[in-house]
């Protein structure tokens, strides 16, 4: 059975979007928030909304759709959106998903996973290449916020991602909603709200 697409555009808005969106869905122009009881009534198997709206508040419409189905949303939005803001809107709207905690830390397999030397996970983790190879002979490490926040990371990397290939192309490659830097170098300087945003706009299938 094919799926039923549904875009949601406000009404008078962005008008050469009308003729692309209708290649792969059904556009329904929207001039109240009334008009959506009728959008509902068609139970559209996904819906497609652009995340700002001049006149709209995102997350009041997600809020009305939702209210009979849970209707999965693709949100689009402006490769101009620093990540760490776009993490700030999805998260008003409700859309993300907290990611698994690792069961236990063992920075062996991150290492490996991450390609990266002692020396890199220690200014990740803001701690000396000493104590860092002591972590990695198997000393069980200290809890420390930047560790945990790492590990979120690896767990978020290996939910999103197909498997340890697609995890270390993606960051070793310029990526441009990163302003062409590489996820690797962010996680060495301690960026890891950058790359995490960047990798919540990806698994929930937020796409440019």
């Amino acid at each position: 059975m094919a799926v039923r697409a549904m875009a949601l555009k406000e009404e008078g808005t962005h008008p050469p979007s009308e003729g692309i969106l209708a290649r792969f869905a059904k556009v329904r122009s929207i001039r109240s928030l009334s008009d959506l009881e009728k959008v509902k009534e068609e139970r559209p198997d996904i819906v497609l909304m652009d995340l700002r709206m001049p006149h709209f508040d995102g997350k009041e419409v997600m809020e009305v759709l939702r209210e009979s189905q849970r209707v999965p949303m693709l949100v689009l939005f402006d490769a101009s959106v620093e990540p760490t803001t776009l993490l700030k809107q999805l998260n008003s709207l409700g859309t993300l998903k907290a990611p698994r905690r690792s069961r236990s830390p063992n920075l062996s397999q991150v290492v490996r996973l991450l390609g990266i030397s002692q020396e890199a996970l220690g200014r990740m983790l803001n701690v000396s290449a000493r104590t860092a190879h002591r972590w990695l002979k198997g000393t069980r490490p200290r809890r420390t916020r930047d560790l945990d926040r790492l590990l979120e990371i690896v767990a978020l990397m290996e939910q999103t991602l197909p498997g340890d290939d697609a995890v270390r192309g993606y960051l070793y490659h310029d990526n441009p909603t990163l302003q062409s830097e590489k996820p690797i170098d962010l996680l060495i300087r301690g960026e890891f709200d950058r790359v995490t945003a960047d990798l919540q706009a990806v698994q929930e299938g937020v796409y440019v």
